[in-house]
């Protein structure tokens, strides 16, 4: 049995995340041992620096203009010194709490460099949910595709809402092509038939967005694509299209991960990875 848009909203920007706990956990060390790092890098470029400051100062106590040997490996090693590390570690921590078939892939790369780590820890913690989000997407790409309607062939997992212009018009660009099957097998029907059929998807439609703009009354532009894939939904099975193409189907599914898109083009697809909830100082 279908789960109800009471059932999915329940779900939306709550992944389950069953392994956050030693996630969380890890994360913390994790960052003890960063911490460490880097100190104990910053000490050691204080000495460098205070190394080339004498170095420099004998070449000119000795007036020759001879650069010597030990001034130019001073140099060399400051500067290997102040390269830091692009992932801050964050490859470490992963091979940690990554699952064995997610050590090649690293999602967390597409999210902004201060959001990798949350982003690694979330998807860690829930690995098995997100591969599930992922196949709904692709079974999405696939119903568009019946549908004349085009996906990005690739996923991206970002942290972040993305709320403001244009907000809450994503899901009704994916479903515009669908919407417009849906209404010519609408305009097929009886015209008591059809506006039974549309009185009932605006009806849905309305109830979803309000139910929808309660739990998330910052996320306006995700209430609406909420309720847009409810009114096509209905209108899609009232007008008796081939349920198999039905693309809300995938819609669900993804939402009941947790998970929703935040933006899409001809190249890719992304996934919002909400945020991890409060940490707690280890004992």
């Amino acid at each position: 049995m279908a789960d109800t848009w009471s059932e999915i909203l329940d779900a939306v920007l709550r992944p389950a995340r069953p392994a956050l706990a030693a996630c969380l956990r890890a994360r913390e060390e994790h960052l003890v041992v960063r911490k460490a790092v880097v100190d104990a890098r910053a000490n050691a470029v204080a000495a460098c620096v205070r190394a080339i400051e004498s170095a420099r100062a004998a070449v000119f106590a000795s007036d020759d203009g001879v650069v010597t040997r030990r001034m130019t490996e001073l140099e060399r090693e400051w500067r290997r010194l102040s390269r830091p590390d692009p992932d801050g570690g964050l490859m470490d921590l992963w091979a940690r709490i990554a699952p064995r078939s997610w050590l090649d892939r690293k999602p967390w790369r597409d999210s902004a460099p201060e959001d990798r780590l949350d982003v690694a820890v979330a998807l860690a913690a829930d690995s098995e949910n997100a591969e599930v989000a992922e196949a709904a997407i692709e079974r999405l790409r696939v119903a568009l595709a019946a549908n004349g309607a085009v996906l990005g062939p690739r996923v991206r997992w970002c942290a972040g809402a993305v709320e403001g212009a244009g907000g809450g018009e994503l899901v009704a660009t994916l479903l515009a092509a669908p919407l417009a099957v849906a209404r010519l097998a609408c305009a097929e029907r009886p015209v008591p038939e059809r506006a039974w059929i549309l009185e009932g998807a605006e009806r849905i439609q309305r109830a979803v967005h309000d139910d929808a703009l309660a739990r998330f009354p910052a996320r306006p532009g995700l209430a609406r694509d909420l309720a847009h894939a409810a009114y096509v939904d209905h209108l899609w099975h009232a007008s008796g299209c081939d349920a198999a193409t039905n693309p809300v189907t995938a819609l669900r599914a993804l939402w009941k991960t947790g998970y929703v898109l935040s933006a899409e083009d001809a190249e890719s697809v992304t996934v919002e990875v909400p945020a991890l909830a409060p940490l707690t100082p280890l004992t």
